[in-house]
């Protein structure tokens, strides 16, 4: 009898967590006799690929695979993994964060019970040990232990399964709705976890939510090499071109796009603040044209942001641009950036 799960974790320079990722997935109460964990290593540079080999060399059924150079984004591993696996439902897990132990038995109980391609379940932040419960059920007022969604029913239905929690982590799949429909990461894109779902979501008849149970924990450190984010020209152009992905895919839908362009925006927005001066001059210009396209009104909840939007959208640029140097200063600030991300959670 073949493994019931399998998880799949791009690891790229995470030693400091990693132990703590893998022994939330080997202390699951669905015991871990019944999941492949998949552990794709993307040519790290400190002592991961050695953490790695010595819990395939414990466990069976942890697989290791050493990529010979970096991928520069998760999309490729987790392509990796995806081929590698063997079970009929995927979880993918982030090589810093991890499962609460009763996550596996209850996505899988739930999603043979219930025949769904996705089940989504809620997550806290851990913002440097204070944990934030994340709600995940937004513009609907059932309070039901499971609630099903068909995401393409309707608007209000599309509206509720577009509301931002498009990471890969934190669900189950059915992967014969993957693979039946050729569904892949894109491999050049930080935005490749929003594709993939929203691409899943083009092809499912029903989404289970649960949102009154937390089973994930994404950790959001402010200190630690491993999880430094850096905001340059690269990572903008990356983004930029993801999101036009991710409009492409819905460019014959007619429902409204506002949650999907809501939560790109106010990531551009930030990665485009944290640019150096010479760079926001040209990525200013690619912003406006971007914000030209759209089709749906941004209603941007942050004041700062609406602004720099608005100002971006009229060609204001050089206004823009000093907006832009504040918010970048405000939210470098490691005091100031704690509170906003309470404030969000």
């Amino acid at each position: 009898m073949g493994y019931k799960i399998s998880v799949i974790t791009p690891v790229y320079n995470a030693e400091k967590y990693l132990e703590t990722a893998i022994n939330s997935v080997i202390n699951q109460t669905i015991g871990f006799e019944n999941i492949e964990l998949i552990l794709v290593n993307d040519n790290s540079t400190d002592n991961s690929g050695k953490i790695i080999d010595e819990y395939c060399e414990k466990y069976e059924n942890i697989i290791g695979i050493h990529l010979p150079e970096n991928s520069g984004f998760c999309g490729r591993p987790r392509n990796i993994g995806m081929e590698a696996s063997t079970a009929p439902y995927l979880v993918f897990l982030d090589a810093d964060d991890e499962y609460l132990p009763n996550a596996f038995e209850l996505y899988y109980n739930t999603i043979t019970r219930e025949k769904s391609d996705l089940v989504m379940g809620s997550h806290y932040w851990n913002l440097d040990g204070d944990m934030h419960k994340i709600n995940i059920l937004h513009e609907c007022n059932d309070t039901s232990d499971v609630v099903n969604i068909n995401p393409m029913l309707n608007e209000r239905n599309f509206r509720i399964t577009t509301y931002h929690n498009v990471a890969s982590w934190g669900k189950i799949f059915d992967k014969k709705l993957i693979m039946d429909n050729n569904i892949k990461f894109l491999e050049d894109t930080v935005c490749e976890d929003s594709n993939f779902y929203y691409s899943i979501l083009l092809k499912s008849k029903k989404f289970t939510l649960l949102p009154n149970d937390q089973l994930y924990i994404y950790n959001v450190f402010e200190s630690g090499e491993s999880l430094i984010h850096t905001h340059d020209l690269e990572k903008f152009n990356s983004y930029l071109r993801g999101v036009y992905a991710i409009l492409d895919l819905f460019k014959d839908i007619t429902y409204t796009k506002e949650r999907i362009l809501f939560s790109d925006m106010n990531s551009l927005l930030l990665i485009f603040s944290n640019l150096n001066i010479k760079d926001k001059k040209e990525c200013v210009v690619k912003l406006n044209e971007f914000e030209n396209i759209i089709d749906d009104e941004v209603k941007m909840d942050l004041k700062e942001l609406k602004l720099l939007y608005l100002l971006i959208l009229k060609k204001h640029y050089t206004l823009a641009i000093i907006l832009s140097e504040i918010y970048s200063f405000l939210y470098n600030n490691t005091t100031i950036r704690k509170i906003y991300r309470k404030s969000r959670s």
